[in-house]
Formats: C-alpha cells, sequence, structure tokens
C-alpha cells in the first residue's frame, strides 16, 4: 500500500488548531487503514525548538505520526510553500491541507479508497469543507468540478510535478484554481468527494468579506484570463476592476488596493500571456470574479459530525421511471453519491423492465426495493404504489430525469429536524437541456434558472406551484392523513399533493441550491409542455375549489395577513370564501372598504 505524504504549510498558526489537525492525523495512522506521513513547511520563521508548537510536534511523534518539519526561507505563501515540500516528496500520493482544516473522522479513508478505485486520469479529489461548503458547482453524477480547492485535496504527486506546480507567480487566493486549469489542461479530470469532509472555519461570520482575499482576487482572475482565455476577458475583467474601483469604498484602502492589483497584472501580463494553455474541451467559465457558475447557499451552515446528536431518520427516496435505463442510472448515482448515510431507494417502473437490471448495479451500494406497474398505468399511480411501499419516516421524490446534489437530504433533514416541521424544501436548478441521445443518456444543460425562490406562502400556494417536486422532503404522517396522488392526474399531481399536505402544516424552505430538474431546451417541446400545463393548471385549480378544512379563528387571522401581503392571484371557491367571510365579521368589513377604496379610485 502506498503511503500519503500529508503536506502543511505553516504560518503564525493557533497552537490548539494545528494541534487538531495533527491529532486528527495521528488517529488516522494509529487506525491503520490508511497509511500516512506529514511534511510540514514553515513560511514564519525557522523550525521552533521550544515552546508550544515544538511541544506539539514531540507529542505526535511519540503517538506514532512520523513528522518532518522545515523552514526558514521567509515567507513563500502557499502555493510556494507547497512547490517547496515536493522536492522531496517520494510518494505517488500526496494531501494538501490548511493549518486550520481538521480531517473528520473517516474522511481520509473514504478519500483514500475513492482515490485508488479511480482511473489514472483523475489528478486530484477535492474534500469537502464544513461549516460553509464551497458553493461551486460540480456534476451530481460523475462529481467532477472545474477546479479543487488546496485547502484540502488529496493528488497525485506526478500530475503535479508534470505541470510545475503552483505558479510562483500567485501568492495567494487563486493559486489552487491555476493549477487545476493547467491539470486539466493536460487531460486530468478533477473530482470532488463531499463525504469526505474537513472542518475549516474560512469564515467567521456568513456573508464576511476578507480584504486581502478581494483585493488578491482581483490580481489572480485577471491572470488566469491572459493564461486560460482570450483578449476580450482581460478586457472584461479590466473593465470589472475599474468598475470596482468607480464603487464607494466597503473597507479602508479598497481603491488604492484595486489599483495595486491592476498595475500587479499589468506588469505580469507579458509571462501569462507567454505561459497560455489550452486543451480541447476545456473551457473556462468566468462568472464575474468567480471562476463558475455557482449555487446558492455559500453560507449555509453544515454541522460537524460531533455536533449531530441522536440517530438519524430512513429517509425513502422515491423514484419514478418509464423506459430511461440510463437517466434512472444516474440519478441512483446521485442518490448513492449522498452525504446523508440513513437512506433507502424505492424505484417503481412503468412501461418496461429496464430499471431492474439498472437497479442491480446499486445492490452494493444502496439499500433499494424495485417495483413494476401495469404498463401505462401513469406516474401517479407509480407514485403512489412508492409511498406504500417506503419504509422511511421522511419521505422525498426524484423522478428518473432529476438529481441530487451531494448535500440535498442531509439539507433537508437537518432543517426539519432543527424547525419540528414536516416538511422542507430547497432551491433547484430548472436545466433546460438538449437531449443528444436519450439512450446513452447523452445530453447538453444549455442554461440553469433558479427556483423556487419562493418562502413558504400557503396563499401562493393556492395560487402556483412554486415547489419542484425533486427539492420538498415531507413527514410520512403526511402521506397517511392527506394520501398521495390523485391518479387521474397526470400533469401538477404534485402541486395538488403539496396544495393538501401544507393545507395546515407550515413548510420551510432552505436557500441553499441541492438539486435540478430537466425541461428541453427545444422551442417546440417547450411549447407543447407548456400547452400540457396550462391545460392541467385548469383542471388543478378546480380541484382545489373543491377543498374544505377546518380552523381556528387564529389560523384564518393569520391566512387573511397573508392573503393581503401577497402579490398574487389566489383563486379560492367561492362559496368556501363566503363561509368564511360570513363567519369571521371583520373580514367582512376588510371586503367591504377594499371595494369602496376600488371603486373611488376608478371614480378618481
Amino acid at each position: 500500500m502506498h503511503v500519503i505524504e500529508v503536506l502543511i504549510v505553516v504560518y503564525e498558526p493557533e497552537l490548539a488548531v494545528l494541534g487538531d489537525v495533527l491529532r486528527a492525523l495521528t488517529f488516522v495512522v494509529r487506525d491503520g487503514k490508511v497509511p500516512l506521513t506529514v511534511r510540514l513547511w514553515h513560511n514564519d520563521g525557522d523550525v521552533p525548538q521550544e515552546g508550544g508548537l515544538a511541544e506539539l510536534y514531540a507529542q505526535v511523534r511519540t503517538e506514532g505520526l512520523l513528522l518532518d518539519a522545515g523552514g526558514g526561507e521567509g515567507n513563500l505563501g502557499f502555493g510556494n510553500g507547497i512547490n517547496r515540500l515536493l522536492r522531496d516528496c517520494t510518494s505517488p500520493y500526496v494531501l494538501l491541507l490548511n493549518q486550520d482544516a481538521i480531517p473528520e473522522p473517516g474522511a481520509i479513508e473514504r478519500l483514500w479508497q475513492q482515490a485508488i478505485a479511480d482511473a489514472n486520469d483523475v489528478a486530484a479529489w477535492e474534500m469537502r469543507q464544513i461549516p460553509y461548503e464551497h458553493p461551486k458547482l460540480y456534476d451530481p453524477v460523475s462529481q467532477t468540478t472545474e477546479w479543487v480547492s488546496g485547502a484540502a485535496v488529496l493528488a497525485r504527486t506526478g500530475a503535479l510535478r508534470q505541470v510545475g506546480g503552483f505558479d510562483s507567480r500567485i501568492f495567494m487566493y487563486g493559486e489552487d484554481v491555476d493549477l487545476s486549469w493547467r491539470l486539466r489542461c493536460a487531460g486530468y479530470r478533477l473530482l470532488y468527494v463531499p463525504r469526505a469532509a474537513v472542518v475549516h472555519r474560512t469564515y467567521g461570520s456568513a456573508d464576511e468579506v476578507k480584504p486581502l482575499q478581494a483585493l488578491e482576487g482581483i490580481y489572480v482572475n485577471l491572470c488566469l484570463r491572459a493564461r486560460f482565455s482570450g483578449h476580450r476577458q482581460i478586457f472584461q475583467g479590466l473593465s470589472m476592476a475599474f468598475a470596482e474601483w468607480l464603487l464607494p469604498q466597503s473597507f479602508p484602502g479598497r481603491r488604492r488596493g484595486i489599483a495595486k492589483a491592476v498595475w500587479k497584472f499589468l506588469r505580469n501580463y507579458r509571462y501569462f500571456i507567454a505561459t497560455r494553455c489550452g486543451a480541447r474541451g476545456f473551457e473556462p467559465r468566468f462568472a464575474g470574479w468567480g471562476y463558475e457558475i455557482r449555487r446558492d447557499g455559500a453560507f449555509h451552515v453544515f454541522k460537524a459530525a460531533n455536533e449531530r446528536v441522536g440517530a438519524l431518520p430512513l429517509v425513502s427516496v422515491l423514484i419514478r421511471t418509464h423506459r430511461r435505463g440510463g437517466f434512472l442510472r444516474e440519478a441512483l448515482k446521485t442518490v448513492a453519491n449522498q452525504t446523508y448515510p440513513n437512506i433507502e431507494a424505492v424505484v417503481v417502473e412503468d412501461g418496461s423492465d429496464q430499471g431492474e437490471a439498472v437497479c442491480m448495479e446499486f445492490s452494493d451500494k444502496l439499500r433499494l426495493q424495485y417495483h413494476r406497474i401495469v404498463p401505462g398505468a401513469g406516474r401517479s399511480v407509480a407514485g403512489n404504489l412508492a409511498l406504500a411501499k417506503a419504509q422511511g419516516e421522511w419521505f422525498c421524490f426524484l423522478d428518473d430525469d432529476d438529481q441530487f446534489f451531494a448535500d440535498h437530504i442531509e439539507v433537508l433533514v437537518e432543517t426539519v429536524l432543527g424547525t419540528g416541521l414536516k416538511g422542507a424544501y430547497a432551491l433547484s436548478w430548472r436545466t433546460s437541456t438538449r437531449i443528444v441521445d436519450p439512450a446513452m443518456p447523452e445530453y447538453e444543460e444549455v442554461s440553469y434558472d433558479r427556483i423556487p425562490d419562493e418562502p413558504f406562502s400557503r396563499v401562493a400556494m393556492w395560487h402556483h406551484n412554486f415547489l419542484p417536486i425533486q427539492a420538498v422532503l415531507f413527514h410520512r404522517s403526511l402521506y397517511a392523513a392527506y394520501g398521495g396522488f390523485a391518479e387521474d392526474m397526470e400533469q401538477l399531481e404534485d402541486w395538488n399533493l403539496w396544495t393538501r399536505y401544507t393545507i395546515r402544516d407550515d413548510f420551510v424552505q432552505v436557500r441553499k441550491l441541492t438539486s435540478k430538474y430537466r425541461v428541453p431546451a427545444e422551442l417546440s417541446n417547450s411549447a407543447d409542455r407548456q400547452k400540457k400545463l396550462d391545460d392541467a393548471y385548469r383542471d388543478a385549480v378546480a380541484r382545489q375549489a373543491t377543498m374544505k378544512f377546518e380552523a381556528s379563528p387564529e389560523f384564518v387571522r393569520r391566512l387573511a395577513e397573508e392573503y393581503v401581503q401577497s402579490n398574487a392571484i389566489v383563486h379560492i371557491g367561492r362559496d368556501q370564501l363566503r363561509a368564511h367571510v360570513a363567519r369571521r365579521p371583520w373580514l367582512a368589513r376588510v371586503a367591504a372598504m377594499r371595494s369602496v377604496l376600488r371603486r373611488r379610485l376608478q371614480g378618481s
């Protein structure tokens, strides 16, 4: 078995935090499943021979950790510090770790298992950072990512040396993006491994702005535009910098810092142009000062493993499929990739038996049920069978062409357990998709639209469906009380379901993007789909008009306030509305005042 060499660049560390990092690595060595050694480089001077750090190094050595430390060459920056450590590495794998990135129990083992199972064209495996996960995009199926963070990443030593390691002209903040893109230009893939996490408290609070990061980020962004893109992108970056300079100062010295960043770039412009990189299929996606499309929810707080209490409830993922084995396989992969550990998948197929063979592929990865219904029975019948067969305390749907990001179930379960509510939903992408070959499947994702972005409102729910089916987690008691899908509905059956499930129980929105669902990119398909939805909308509204329920005066008062505050046009059955008004005289007065005001405005 190969030994992993852990590389840590040290600069004025907090003794307690660095101690936690080294002790976590010591536990890995004691466990014996992943052999590793540690190399440290001090950017803050010579290796200490006495004091707290020296005592810490001596202690972990006595506990079995092989540790070597060097330094005394000045502050080289993170990237150059890693390059200095790479000189003496002999192992084919190195783990780059920040001095304040503490691996979770079992995380390095999971990372290592992933690495040794992957093909040689994978150069690096990035760990997830908590409590704040980086919001960058990755593929929920393959888990490939556009770049990897240097804070916690396992890499092939040979691949790093092949591309020359970190660039010496990028001191910090973005040096990992540059290295990642050069690896991709060399033909390598990069993977994100969310089930392997480190506790890395990079921000003291949500939405914190770090002046040095913001200013150095401008310089690095311009450099990467020069190295990996064209003059159009460079001009766009310089224009952005000028616009930033014109804005009011958000922190002292901001304008001067921007000017220095641009001047530094201009001095290094010819170097980055001369070292331009590119490759077929590689196209950097700049998003402002960012380097990729970002998922909303950067400051959603994840709990560390030692902060969780109690047993985690079983979650049933209910999957409806219809003659799309390739899409089903991808959907199941996103379930298998979940960071939440207690899951079962219930697959119900309508119209073929393709799904059975696909499900067999996951028999050793997932707790899984497979069922088949009479061909042509429809998606609502399939959904009801899945609901009836599910064993979990909590349910969520995932149609075969939809996908979860790895944290989807974890985010929603933590939310409902923390709020005590019976339902929660997260942000989702409506992904315009051009299908090339449905059998493979082969497709092109054309655009991403964030939806829903509405806080929970019962009034809004009666007007329109803002809950994509795969975005919701709900308690099984709602199914027991209100039943499943209306089996004579083949469109908007989920809206009808959510309307019934929320008639008495509030749901809560989580502003983190955790899933995506597909819509056709072709205009002809979109138009046909929209016509069907319009017809289904009229049917769903008519069904809502027949809904009746008992409510307390307090509930009706809150509903009325919500209605007044809502800008939505709500369709409510006339008989129901009249009955409510008749029982609540104050509502009648509000309605009368509204009518008078409308007439006066029209008269004016």
